[in-house]
């Protein structure tokens, strides 16, 4: 799926999922869109350090992080450039149910009431791995939106840059073409494989979401790169 990041206007959409849009939970691709409203409001700074010890259990639920060991206090800019579970799981206990509710509200995504929520479930709705559903349209207008409101040289930007030039969405990077973007990986209940998600923009020209059914986000990166690509052969920066 790709938007005009100006207009919002629909500019491709590949894929025999195109035509009857499935949604499916976003992983990691929400976090730069809760991570704003954190910002904006308090909940978390730009130097909140965690410290990850890469073992992360959520309600029984094991969610290793997967980022380089060799530096294992993140503040916010780097947690979601490395996606780093520990990081964000202390994020859904520092929202309250009420807060997490108006952050949702805020993406436009389809999602469960967090009023009430239990930490736990705070936790993994802020990991993108409960109570939260999108459609790649959906996910991509949710992008649009951020882009428009989060400054320039802020955090959540900075994240997503450095998501795609060092990051967990680095296999969607092209020389010479500024990229940022956020890869996300999740399985629906009841099933045993994941789905893999992109989400990202030249900032200033398009908005595109890779979903991929059966897959990972870095599947779905990798595919975003192959677009990138050809945008930036054609002269686009």
């Amino acid at each position: 799926m790709v938007l005009d990041q100006a207009t919002g206007a629909q500019l491709s959409a590949v894929s025999a999922a195109a035509s009857a849009p499935r949604a499916a939970q976003p992983g990691s691709a929400i976090k730069p869109l809760l991570l704003e409203y954190a910002l904006e409001h308090g909940i978390v700074h730009a130097e909140t350090e965690v410290y990850c010890r890469r073992d992360l259990r959520v309600a029984g639920r094991s969610l290793p992080c997967t980022h380089p060991e060799d530096q294992p206090i993140f503040t916010a800019e780097r947690a979601l450039a490395e996606s780093c579970n520990t990081w964000f799981a202390e994020l859904g206990k520092r929202f309250s149910g009420e807060q997490l509710e108006a952050a949702l509200r805020q993406t436009g995504l389809p999602h469960e009431s967090m009023n009430g929520a239990t930490a736990e479930q705070r936790e993994l709705a802020v990991l993108g791995l409960r109570g939260v559903m999108a459609t790649p349209t959906q996910l991509a207008r949710a992008y649009r939106e951020l882009l428009a409101r989060a400054p320039a040289d802020g955090v959540v930007m900075q994240g997503l840059r450095g998501s795609v030039s060092y990051g967990m969405a680095r296999p969607a990077a092209v020389a010479g073409v500024t990229i940022v973007g956020k890869t996300g990986t999740a399985s629906d209940p009841g099933q045993a494989w994941t789905h893999g998600w992109f989400a990202g923009a030249i900032p200033g020209k398009l908005v595109i979401v890779v979903y991929v059914p059966h897959g990972d986000g870095g599947t779905a990166a990798g595919l975003a790169q192959k677009f990138f690509a050809n945008v930036g052969a054609s002269g686009a920066r």
